[in-house]
């Protein structure tokens, strides 16, 4: 009998481990990436979003995103219906060194959006340190003048410190009143993988921006897009926004397909 749950034991730990290593490498996944239901055990991710007018008209649904990885390189000009911008320097109070060439580029186009990096370093109260991040970026915004109304995402990724699920969830939602409060509509970037592991699947009811991964070409890439806008993402959304990387010439950049309406997702500028 001893034996028997000996090796009981042994085989259900190695499932455990199994299904670990699953999550961590499917953690940029293609249209296989994992699709875990939300937790019911923290708050949600939400906020009461600023007014906004309501998109009218026609809007090409590609578009591309940049920041400071791509300072040295390049802009496209074809396939871009929308443009969202890095005002960070890959963690939040910093700036992105490019930021005013990249936003005038933007702004040459017919729809625009900003979005933040989001950590935490488990510094302050988690309410206080996602105020934090939340006035830096407002601040940098009016700086850059970027107009109130512009949707701001949060990019929540787990390369950058996190100290336990029940604060980020905490110190997201602080970030996101702060920005609401300044008049910016806000939602949320993030993989699958990354958003269960730093807030254990917690639900989202804001807009999502759901990362695919790399493409082998751009038509691969904008089809798994195109049938990922028609599933569930993370925190139990539907994807607003999905993007996918693919190679422009000798570049490799982000793409993205817009899945609705683009109210709250980008705008005019």
């Amino acid at each position: 009998m001893k034996r028997f749950f000996s090796g009981t034991f042994t085989f259900l730990t190695l499932i455990v481990i199994v299904g670990l290593i699953y999550l961590y490498i499917h953690s940029w996944g293609t249209d296989e990436s994992i699709d875990v239901a939300p937790t019911e055990n923290h708050q949600a991710v939400s906020v009461k979003q600023p007014v906004i007018e309501t998109w009218v008209g026609d809007l090409d649904n590609s578009g591309y995103d940049v920041s400071f990885p791509q300072c040295r390189q390049s802009l496209p000009e074809a396939f871009v219906g929308f443009v969202i911008i890095g005002l960070n320097n890959g963690r939040p109070f910093t700036g992105n060194p490019c930021f005013a060439r990249q936003w005038e580029w933007a702004k040459s186009h017919d729809a625009a959006a900003v979005y933040i990096n989001m950590d935490d370093t488990g510094e302050y109260s988690p309410e206080d340190y996602g105020r934090r991040i939340g006035q830096d970026a407002v601040a940098r915004l009016a700086m850059q003048r970027v107009p109130q109304g512009t949707p701001v995402w949060l990019d929540v990724e787990r390369n950058n410190a996190w100290d336990s699920a029940p604060r980020a969830v905490t110190v997201i939602n602080a970030t996101m009143v702060t920005l609401a409060n300044a008049g910016y509509p806000v939602g949320i970037y993030a993989a699958p993988a990354h958003w269960f592991e730093i807030t254990i699947g917690t639900k989202v009811k804001v807009p999502i921006w759901y990362a695919l991964g790399p493409y082998p070409t751009t038509q691969q890439g904008v089809m798994a897009a195109k049938k990922a806008c028609t599933t569930r993402g993370f925190g139990g959304a539907k994807p607003s926004i999905v993007q996918f990387v693919s190679g422009v010439g000798e570049q490799h950049l982000d793409r993205n397909i817009m899945c609705r309406n683009p109210t709250g997702l980008v705008a005019r500028q």
